[in-house]
């Protein structure tokens, strides 16, 4: 009789046991307003996702319009001594994602200019200059680009700026080096190529 008695118990306590492992019912069913909420969260944990490009960087730009630039212009200055010191260079002057050509015309340091192109849906499209005369260019941290103008002893660094529209040069510095002082180089420098290689062209 004890013996059926300490079953009975045990059997008892056994189901008590398990009875409290068990989830409940209603901790097994998530409600349509939980599963919401989950999956809220598990997109919120999820990366980032990629920006929308904006309509300019949506357009396809062809940058072998460059190229014809830069062969149109080697032909013109082929038969004079400017087309050997010609150079071209890329850089991003008003930050849409598009880089301008900025290239090197002329005949000599005095009629020098760089001439600044950018592509449009239209091809190449002129968009101003500014001197190019025993000049250097630089980028810094601010849209556009620097020039630095030096020639016996004196120095001009000018920025060069673009709206998308027109460019703008706006004057930062203008003085004379002592002795033996070097000109500045307020930034990097911008790669230039000689007009003759178009490899710097996407």
């Amino acid at each position: 009789m004890k013996q059926k008695a300490w079953i009975a118990l045990l059997l008892a306590l056994c189901l008590a046991l398990l009875a409290g492992c068990m989830p409940k019912p209603e901790d097994d069913v998530k409600t349509g307003k939980e599963l919401d909420e989950m999956e809220i969260l598990l997109g919120s944990m999820e990366a980032d996702p990629t920006p929308s490009p904006t309509p300019l960087e949506a357009l396809y730009y062809d940058y072998s319009d460059y190229r014809n630039v830069l062969e149109n212009m080697e032909y013109q200055y082929e038969e004079t001594m400017g087309g050997d010191y010609l150079d071209y260079g890329l850089c991003d002057l008003d930050g849409d994602g598009i880089l301008e050509l900025i290239v090197k015309e002329g005949t000599c340091e005095a009629d020098f200019v760089w001439r600044v192109y950018t592509i449009s849906e239209t091809g190449a499209k002129d968009v101003g200059s500014f001197g190019g005369s025993h000049s250097l260019l630089y980028t810094d941290d601010e849209p556009g680009l620097l020039c630095v103008y030096g020639q016996m002893g004196h120095e001009e660094i000018v920025r060069v700026s673009y709206d998308g529209q027109y460019i703008s040069l706006k004057t930062l510095i203008s003085q004379d080096l002592a002795d033996g002082e070097e000109y500045s180089k307020p930034g990097s420098p911008v790669a230039t190529y000689p007009i003759g290689d178009p490899s710097l062209i996407p």
